[in-house]
């Protein structure tokens, strides 16, 4: 039997065993995709446990027939999905990703009158990457004169707790950090410790549920930016290459997906070139 010590006291974890693990992390596999290797177990022992704690559950089988059971079991697996995927992001993580977002649009802003840019925020988690997307765009359109200049912003995850937490936009002023002063305008201050993201920001953005191990069932939208950040990491080799193709669909001639440097190696695909840009992983489809 494992133990946590708390503050105030040790709490003792049930048992979980390699048939366990199997079991769980089998189910987050076959469900969304994600992989847990086996370094990672005691995350997740300890992220299923803390649901049962919860709930007063005392043994990984009674929870295993719980979250089987029904539309119950439907309902907690959204529960426990919230808990085991991973929600950490920030305002303008990984800038050169969106310095290269900056450098297409500015482009195209430069040799066009009218258009409309639309982005994919791939894996949006609570909001963070695609309320940046939509400022650093509202910025460089502000900056010009011209009026028939159009973009928006689709923001999907896996996890309904997280996209509910994005819609609302109510954010600890710790995530001020990532802003530069020429984005302060496009926040609100609701009070010492928090703040909320400018009306006509939220206006550009649309979230929606979406599993990636479904790219196929969704609905075909071309978009000129697919910006997947930290997210491949999670899945198999062969899942990668998968979702990596199914992208494709989706983007505009001469549209752009970039990636995480640390999502993927060298990957190779019929008609898409790589982008050479400082500090970035990108893709244009020919």
């Amino acid at each position: 039997m494992k133990s946590i010590a708390t503050k105030d006291s040790v709490l003792f974890l049930p048992d979980f065993d390699s048939f366990d693990y199997r079991q769980w992390s089998g189910l987050l596999e076959n469900k969304v995709g994600i992989t847990i290797p086996k370094e990672r177990e005691s995350f997740l022992q300890t992220k299923i446990w803390s649901r049962m704690r919860e709930l007063g559950i005392e043994t990984f089988s009674k929870y295993w027939d719980v979250i089987n059971n029904g539309i119950t079991g439907k309902l907690e697996w959204i529960e426990l999905l919230d808990r085991l995927t991973v929600h950490e992001t920030s305002f303008f993580r990984h800038k050169p990703s969106y310095n290269l977002v900056v450098n297409d649009f500015s482009n195209i802003l430069n040799n066009n009158r009218k258009f409309h840019y639309k982005v994919w925020s791939v894996s949006c988690a609570t909001g963070e990457e695609a309320y940046s997307l939509a400022i650093l765009l509202q910025s460089l359109k502000s900056g010009i004169d011209k009026k028939n200049i159009y973009y928006g912003v689709t923001a999907t995850d896996v996890s309904k707790p997280a996209l509910t937490i994005a819609e609302h936009a109510y954010y600890n002023k710790e995530k001020l950090k990532g802003f530069d002063n020429d984005y302060k305008e496009y926040i609100k201050k609701v009070n010492p410790k928090i703040f909320t993201i400018d009306e006509k920001i939220k206006d550009r953005v649309a979230f929606g549920v979406f599993n990636l191990l479904k790219i196929e069932e969704m609905p075909t939208i071309k978009f000129d930016i697919i910006f997947c950040q930290n997210v491949l990491i999670y899945f198999t080799k062969e899942k990668k290459i998968k979702i990596l193709e199914g992208f494709k669909r989706f983007l505009k001639s001469g549209g752009m997906l970039i990636l995480n440097p640390a999502d993927i190696g060298n990957w190779k695909s019929d008609n898409m070139t790589r982008i050479t840009y400082k500090g970035t992983l990108a893709y244009k489809l020919d």
